[in-house]
């Protein structure tokens, strides 16, 4: 597989993966990927991903719009565990959950 190839797959499984479910359980209310996520049809899914990752145009969105919310995002789960970590260790919550919630994993 060449570059070109390997790069629009590996971009077509990434949304493919972003149309299942946001890496951080709940997507914001502004997400655009939200009435992707209802869809029923994973195969109208995955093509609908592998579409959007053969449009160049499409795919610089797609990074601009994901990369900032995620990086946003990330910064609320940073500031969130800062917060936590001058709490006393009686009252702080298990901090893998925040690292855990960020990365999509129950």
């Amino acid at each position: 597989m060449c570059p070109e190839n390997q790069q629009q797959y590996l971009f077509t499984m990434r949304l493919f993966g972003l149309f299942l479910k946001c890496p951080f359980r709940e997507a914001t209310a502004d997400c655009p990927f939200i009435d992707v996520r209802k869809l029923g049809n994973l195969e109208l899914k995955f093509q609908l991903a592998e579409k959007m990752a053969s449009h160049p145009r499409f795919r610089e969105d797609i990074c601009n719009t994901h990369e900032a919310c995620y990086r946003e995002r990330m910064r609320q789960v940073v500031k969130v565990c800062r917060g936590r970590s001058a709490t006393p260790a009686s009252q702080r919550t298990n901090p893998l959950l925040s690292h855990h919630a960020a990365m999509g994993r129950p």
